[in-house]
C-alpha cells in the first residue's frame, strides 16, 4: 500500500471499526456513517468507552446501561427517537461479553486467504460486525497475500460511505480473471441435452447466472428466451458473447409459450430439456451426476421430471452474498450457506434447502421451501426445482404446453406424469444456488395489472383438467408422495419402478374419495372456497382417470 494513501485509509478504516461496533451494540443492520462529522465522531466514541467500562465490571445491565444504548443509537445515527430491530437470536438472550474475544481466521498462519474471508463473512452473518472487520484488518496488515481481504474491505467501506477510501484501497488489486469452462472428464453422454433459461431483463443477477452455466462442464445446448415484457430485445447482446441461443418473445406471453419457443429450437436434437430460473448460480461441475441419473433411467421411460436439488436465499438476508453471487464465487458462498444453517442463533428460514437427503444415490425427494412449513405442520415433498428436466417426448406428446395457461407448464408437467405413471425426482447433485424472487420485485405492477391474460393459470387448469390446482397438486405432493417417500426413494435407486406403481392407484383413490370434510390439509390455501366434496370430486377424479387410461393406452 501506498505511504501517502495509508493515513487516507487508515481513518476510513477507524472509522468502519467503529461503525461495526455501533452494529453490534445496538442491533443495527444498517452502518453509522460519520466520515467528515469529527464531532459525532467523538461522541460515539466517548459513550462506547463508558459502556466497555461498565461492561468489563460483568454487572447485570441496568438503565444506565439502556440509557447509553439509546443515547449512542442518537449520536451514531443522529435521529430522535430513532429504534433499530433487535438482534435475531430465536429464544435466546444475547450474551454480552465483557471483553472482546480474538476469532481464529488462519489471519497469518496460512498463504490462502480463502478461509480469513469465509470466516469474516460468516462473522458478519452471526452479526459480529467488528469481529469480521477486524479480521480483514489483520490479515490486509500481515504482509500475506490480501487481495480479496481487501476486496471485502472495500465492500464494507462502501456501504459505510467511504468510497473514496474504498477505492484507495482497490487500487493495487488485479482485476479478477474470467473463470476458465469447466471441461466434462470421460467419455460423452449417449443422450442429448438443451438447457432452456426464461428471462425478462438484463440483469446483473441474470448475467451472473447464464455466465455460471455457459462456463460449467454442461455438454449440450443453451437456448435463453426474452419474453416480451420490453419491446426492445434487451439481452440479445450479452448473449451473443456466450456460445447461446438467444430468442426474443415478440409479446409478453407468460413463461409456457416462451419454454415452447425455446424448446421447438432444440427438441429435434435433444433428448432431454432442462427448464432453468435465469437466477441460478451453477456449480462448476454438476453434470456428471445430472447425466448419470438420465442415463440409468431414459431408455426405461419412467422417469418423467427430474429436478436438480438447490439451496436458496434472498437479497435482504446480506449484500454480501448477494456480491458473491454476482461475482460468480459458487465456493464460498455454498460455504456460507451451509455454516449459516449450522448456527444456532440465525433464523433458519433466511436459507432454505431443497436437497436430496444425505446418502441417497442417484435419486431422492426434497422439501419445498415454497410450501413445506414444519411449525404449521406443512409438508410437501418438493414438486418442482429451479431447473427442472424432462424427456422432450413427454413435452411432444402433451402437444406442448397450453399458452391459455400462461404459468402453469409446471402443473401440466405434473399432471401428465400422474396420469400417465411416469415418476417425479430429484437429482443427487452439487446444489444450485438460487437468489430467490430477484426479478418479480422490478415488474411494474401496473403493467402486471393490464395483462390481464397472465392471470388465468388457475382457472384455465381447472377448466382444462377437471381439478383445482392446489387440491390436485395437494394430494399427491402432500400426501400420497409425503407418505410413500420412503419406497419411492428406495425403489428408484435400485431401478425398481413397478414395485411402486401402487403409489399412483392410491393417489387415485384419495382423488376420487376425498371431500372436504375428510381433507386433513388444514393449511391449504384453497379451503375455503373449496368445491370439491361429492360429487364435485367424483366427477374431478373420473376425468382425470378417463385421460390416465388414455394415456396409458
Amino acid at each position: 500500500m501506498s505511504s501517502t494513501r495509508e493515513p487516507a485509509i487508515g481513518a476510513a478504516l477507524e472509522r468502519l471499526r467503529l461503525s461495526a461496533e455501533v452494529q453490534d451494540v445496538t442491533g443495527s443492520l444498517k452502518f453509522a456513517r460519520m466520515r467528515g462529522q469529527p464531532e459525532r465522531e467523538r461522541r460515539v466514541r466517548r459513550i462506547l468507552s463508558t459502556l466497555r467500562e461498565r461492561r468489563r465490571r460483568a454487572a447485570p445491565p441496568t438503565l444506565v446501561d439502556a440509557a447509553l444504548e439509546h443515547a449512542l443509537k442518537l449520536a451514531a445515527f443522529g435521529r430522535r427517537g430513532w429504534l433499530t430491530p433487535a438482534i435475531e437470536t430465536g429464544s435466546q438472550t444475547p450474551r454480552r461479553r465483557t471483553e472482546r474475544e480474538p476469532v481464529a481466521g488462519y489471519v497469518t498462519s496460512s498463504a490462502g486467504e480463502e478461509q480469513v474471508v469465509r470466516l469474516s463473512l460468516l462473522l458478519r452473518l452471526m452479526k459480529r460486525q467488528r469481529d469480521a472487520v477486524d479480521l480483514l484488518i489483520a490479515r490486509v496488515q500481515s504482509g500475506l497475500a490480501a487481495d480479496q481481504s481487501r476486496v471485502w474491505l472495500a465492500h464494507f467501506l462502501e456501504e459505510a460511505g467511504e468510497k473514496k477510501a474504498a477505492a484507495l484501497l482497490l487500487a493495487d488489486v488485479p482485476s479478477a480473471a474470467p473463470a476458465p469452462r469447466a471441461i466434462a472428464s470421460g467419455p460423452r453422454s449417449r443422450l442429448r441435452y438443451g438447457v432452456v433459461m426464461l428471462t425478462m431483463f438484463d440483469s446483473d443477477v441474470f448475467r451472473s447466472s447464464l455466465t455460471s452455466l455457459a462456463r460449467s462442464d454442461f455438454d449440450g445446448r443453451i437456448v435463453v428466451v426474452e419474453d416480451g415484457y420490453e419491446p426492445e430485445a434487451v439481452c440479445r447482446s450479452f448473449c451473443e458473447s456466450l456460445p447461446v441461443t438467444y430468442l426474443k418473445q415478440s409479446s409478453w406471453k407468460g413463461s409456457a409459450a416462451a419454454m415452447n419457443a425455446g424448446i421447438a429450437a432444440v427438441a429435434d436434437e435433444c433428448d432431454v430439456v432442462t427448464f432453468v430460473h435465469n437466477d441460478v448460480l451453477w456449480p462448476p461441475s454438476w453434470f456428471r451426476w445430472f447425466d448419470n441419473a438420465w442415463g440409468a433411467t431414459y431408455a426405461s421411460g419412467r422417469l418423467g421430471l427430474l429436478n436438480l436439488g438447490y439451496v436458496q436465499f434472498k437479497h435482504k438476508l446480506d449484500t454480501a452474498l448477494s456480491k458473491l453471487f454476482l461475482r460468480g464465487d459458487y465456493a464460498h458462498l455454498q460455504w456460507l450457506l451451509r455454516a449459516y444453517a449450522e448456527v444456532p442463533s440465525m433464523k433458519t428460514d433466511r436459507v432454505q434447502h431443497s436437497e436430496v437427503r444425505a446418502g441417497e444415490a442417484l435419486f431422492g425427494m426434497a422439501r419445498d421451501p415454497w410450501n413445506d412449513w414444519v411449525p404449521d405442520a406443512r409438508f410437501m415433498t418438493g414438486r418442482f426445482s429451479v431447473a427442472a428436466s424432462f424427456p422432450s417426448r413427454v413435452w411432444r406428446a402433451m402437444g406442448g404446453f397450453d399458452e391459455n395457461i400462461p404459468y402453469g407448464f409446471d402443473l401440466e408437467l405434473q399432471h401428465h406424469c400422474l396420469s400417465t405413471r411416469q415418476w417425479m425426482l430429484f437429482a443427487n447433485n452439487p446444489p444450485l444456488i438460487h437468489l430467490a424472487s430477484s426479478d418479480t420485485r422490478v415488474v411494474d405492477p401496473a403493467r402486471r395489472a393490464q395483462a390481464r391474460d397472465l392471470h388465468q393459470t388457475y382457472e384455465v387448469f381447472e377448466q382444462r383438467y377437471g381439478s383445482q390446482i392446489e387440491h390436485f397438486i395437494n394430494l399427491y405432493f402432500s400426501e400420497t408422495a409425503f407418505i410413500h417417500q420412503d419406497a419411492i426413494v428406495r425403489a428408484a435407486n435400485e431401478l425398481r419402478f413397478d414395485e411402486i406403481d401402487y403409489v399412483f392407484d392410491d393417489f387415485e383413490r384419495r382423488l376420487r374419495e376425498r371431500t372436504l370434510d375428510t381433507c386433513e390439509l388444514t393449511w391449504c390455501r384453497s379451503r375455503s372456497s373449496c368445491k370439491y366434496t361429492t360429487p364435485a370430486a367424483a366427477v374431478a377424479a373420473a376425468k382425470f382417470m378417463t385421460a390416465a387410461e388414455d394415456g396409458r393406452g
